[in-house]
């Protein structure tokens, strides 16, 4: 997840999504939230939480976009929860992974089109 300027009119809808899947962070976004300081320190305790499963990363030194686009392109099983149009932009080429962003104090879900390998239901 790379969703952390959440507000706290927005807390519910975070607290729906814990409902609804298994949030999850990589060990490279949260090194890069740690870096980032001060002004994320809610960032950081929300991605704290007992309730995120921690992915490990086996590799060194790579930035937290490229390990995210990495990790989906070879496990297409998550949605990718982000407010970063280059993040976003890279993840729309991987075929069949959903895109969870926030908009006008809403979280929206973008679906990927079936010919472009979505799984169907």
């Amino acid at each position: 997840i790379d969703i952390f300027t959440i507000s706290v009119p927005n807390f519910w809808a975070v607290f729906c999504l814990f409902l609804a899947g298994i949030p999850c962070i990589t060990d490279c976004v949260m090194a890069e939230i740690e870096k980032l300081g001060q002004k994320y320190r809610v960032a950081l305790r929300i991605a704290k939480d007992p309730r995120f499963d921690r992915l490990p990363c086996t590799h060194k030194g790579t930035y937290a976009d490229d390990c995210l686009v990495q990790r989906v392109t070879q496990h297409k099983c998550y949605i990718v929860a982000t407010v970063d149009r280059d993040l976003k932009r890279r993840i729309r080429k991987i075929p069949g992974v959903p895109i969870m962003y926030l908009s006008n104090h809403r979280y929206n879900i973008e679906r990927m089109p079936d010919d472009y390998g979505a799984p169907r239901f």
